[in-house]
């Protein structure tokens, strides 16, 4: 595998590198430059989203029914955008 091929950011947002995303989000370093990224993005935001609702008062079923719900919308966000630029 070339240098380049190893270095493809994965993210579904131009101009932003795989290690910005694992610095934000703190992920494990592996998932950068690989399809992988994308889902620990979205489980991350998951559990900042869940953690913020339950904070805010939001019972924990609901908490986690609202994370679900814009998780599941994010997932739809990056298999578009995936598609859209010829990645799957």
């Amino acid at each position: 595998m070339s240098e380049e091929e190893e270095k493809k950011s994965w993210n579904i947002v131009p101009g932003i590198d795989d290690m910005e995303y694992v610095e934000m989000f703190n992920l494990d370093p592996s998932v950068a430059y690989t399809p992988e990224i994308n889902e620990a993005i979205l489980k991350s935001v998951w559990h900042n989203n869940y953690t913020d609702a339950v904070a805010e008062g939001l019972p924990e079923d609901e908490a986690k029914a609202q994370a679900d719900k814009l998780k599941l919308s994010g997932q739809m966000t990056v298999d578009k955008a995936l598609k859209d630029r010829g990645d799957i």
